[in-house]
């Protein structure tokens, strides 16, 4: 499955009641729809300047763990109506110590695509190996500098050194599975525009598939909000130009940033967003009064009466 030219279609389609009432039909015909964000463990071994874990005070609310024991009733109750899973979203996935057997168990259940962001730090040949032999579709590395001054200036606690490391071996593994894909989230601000312009002098020997330039959001870390400057305007339009060339000459999937000045940075209705995606924690299961250890989400969606809300907000702007 492309994901990609899933995330192109959902563009395409402006209007909000064609894409309400296709999640209501897939809902109601009980077909796969619903993308998962899981965070296996709320931890995080790096304490980047943009982040809420390079807040002590935020930091210290973030724990807990799933345990090995709970990946098959979180499989029973919610993966076979699971289109994609995302592990790893606010905190840092490789420290929870079951990956594989999460990715197995994932595409045990039929999920179709399975990726996992990291900042590849605590990643060695042994683990990316065991990802992939498991079946992950897609590892993305978080990185918020081109130069290794900036990435370990911003990255507090990350190694510029590992991450190269970590690249030329998730290149050179990834040539005995040619369906895994190697996705580059990079987090503009203004300490690293600048650098944009040299991306691919210095990561363009790796086997990249996706580059994503993502806009700096405020999260509650030390560095919140960017300062939209003539020089900073012009550094990443001189930036995004080059770069979308570049990755057209390389065959990479390019996605700019979002709008800057756009507070609500989905596109997607309310009905989508409520529905169709799902967030997992130690501390929370999509819904407070999901008892997902002992139902299923059709169980619980039939409880919550889904189909009713979603054909309610047909009509509902």
């Amino acid at each position: 499955m492309n994901i990609y030219n899933l995330q192109k279609l959902n563009k395409v389609i402006k209007s909000d009641f064609v894409k309400n009432s296709i999640l209501l039909l897939f809902h109601i015909f009980n077909r796969r729809y619903l993308s998962i964000y899981l965070d296996p463990n709320l931890a995080c071994n790096l304490r980047c300047r943009s982040c809420y874990f390079s807040n002590d005070e935020k930091r210290s609310e973030l724990n807990g763990s799933f345990r090995q024991e709970d990946l098959i009733p979180m499989a029973k109750a919610i993966f076979d109506r699971t289109l994609r899973l995302q592990i790893g979203c606010g905190a840092e996935p490789t420290l929870f110590k079951y990956n594989p057997e999460l990715i197995q168990l994932a595409k045990k259940h039929g999920i179709r695509y399975i990726s996992l962001t990291t900042n590849a730090n605590l990643l060695n040949k042994e683990s990316i190996k065991n990802l992939l032999e498991s079946g992950l579709d897609e590892l993305t590395i978080s990185l918020h500098g081109v130069n290794q001054n900036t990435y370990e200036h911003l990255m507090t606690n990350a190694s510029y050194t590992k991450l190269i490391e970590v690249l030329r071996i998730l290149s050179n593994e990834k040539l005995q599975y040619p369906h895994f894909k190697l996705r580059l989230n990079y987090t503009v601000n203004n300490l690293n525009v600048n650098e944009l312009s040299t991306f691919f002098d210095v990561f363009g020997t790796f086997s990249i598939d996706i580059l994503q330039l993502r806009t700096l959001r405020d999260i509650g870390g030390d560095i919140r909000l960017i300062s939209l400057t003539e020089s900073f305007n012009q550094s990443l339009k001189e930036s995004l130009y080059s770069l979308k060339t570049q990755c057209e000459k390389r065959a990479i999937v390019f996605i700019p940033p979002d709008d800057l000045k756009k507070e609500d940075l989905t596109s997607n209705s309310n009905t989508i967003k409520s529905f169709a995606y799902g967030y997992i924690s130690p501390k929370v299961f999509l819904q407070p009064d999901f008892n997902w250890q002992n139902e299923t989400f059709n169980q619980y969606s039939k409880r919550a009466n889904y189909s009713f809300k979603l054909f309610k907000d047909l009509f509902t702007k």
